[in-house]
């Protein structure tokens, strides 16, 4: 007798929902970026979603992280909802000293 699906495989469904949309997003914004590079060199929005891409390319596991955390908070893991705040938090602390360094 079950009270309904497992925690854990739910949080494994939506990770793997933000990972495919992130990635799908960010594929689909570098393929339009690239095309229109190769079309008009010139043009300035080949330049912004070539950018977009790789933002949204690198704000995907940033993202699986805050979804992590809110599923753990919601589950009352608070073990590994410690843990993630701790991952997040040197994630954040990497990407503000590699905004310093730019």
């Amino acid at each position: 007798m079950t009270d309904g699906p497992d925690p854990l495989s739910v949080l494994e469904h939506r990770l793997g929902r933000v990972f495919i949309a992130g990635l799908t997003a960010s594929a689909a914004a570098l393929v339009l970026g690239l095309i229109l590079y190769f079309v008009a060199p010139d043009a300035q929005p080949s330049g912004f979603l070539l950018s977009a891409g790789l933002i949204a390319l690198m704000a995907t596991p940033l993202l699986r992280v805050l979804v992590s955390i809110a599923e753990y908070l919601r589950m009352r893991d608070w073990v590994f909802a410690a843990l993630t705040i701790v991952v997040l938090a040197e994630l954040m602390v990497t990407m503000v000293y590699a905004l310093r360094q730019r």
